[in-house]
């Protein structure tokens, strides 16, 4: 791995991170793989849109392409917007792998390689997320990731089973 120095002297170095977060839910693989897939807009906070504060008047939405090569992204309407990532994986009902960028602007550079894996659990579904990263990873970004891929979980849990969202943890 090559080091440079940043303005200030510092060096920076490239990293690698990964994390896991499972939920288990009420409702059958298929209803989870439709509100993963075609869903997203009716479970995805919009505190969480990347152009939120940007849309005030609710134009933004959030779309996923359910195919190899299709993409997770921000529509802010107008031709702006944000890709989340590329889907490069899928097993309909079971699997999804995505690959997403991070620019400068957001904490990367650093690219995210992310798996949503749903198995039949009894009566519901559990869901996982893998996500692995690589680049320049802030210290506190892990943890970050993992509190809000388990607030999304809960979100997507919430929505399924017909109950109150979850609150975003304070502190």
């Amino acid at each position: 791995m090559t080091e440079t120095a940043n303005a200030t002297g510092t060096p920076n170095s490239a990293h690698v991170a990964s994390l896991k977060v499972a939920i288990r839910i009420a409702a059958t693989p298929e209803a989870v793989w439709q509100a993963l897939t075609t869903d997203l807009a009716k479970w995805w906070p919009r505190s969480f849109y990347c152009g939120s504060s940007s849309r005030p008047d609710a134009s933004a939405t959030i779309l996923l392409e359910p195919w190899p090569g299709g993409r997770m992204w921000e529509d802010w309407g107008n031709g702006e917007g944000l890709l989340w990532g590329t889907i490069q994986t899928v097993v309909i009902g079971q699997r999804l792998d995505f690959v997403g960028h991070t620019a400068p602007a957001w904490g990367g550079p650093s690219t995210l390689c992310g798996s949503y894996t749903l198995e039949a659990d009894g009566d519901g579904t559990r869901v996982q997320l893998d996500e692995a990263s690589f680049g320049h990873i802030p210290e506190t970004d892990m943890a970050n990731k993992t509190t809000g891929w388990n607030f999304l979980l809960g979100n997507l849990k919430a929505h399924l089973e017909g109950t109150e969202p979850p609150a975003w943890p304070e502190g």
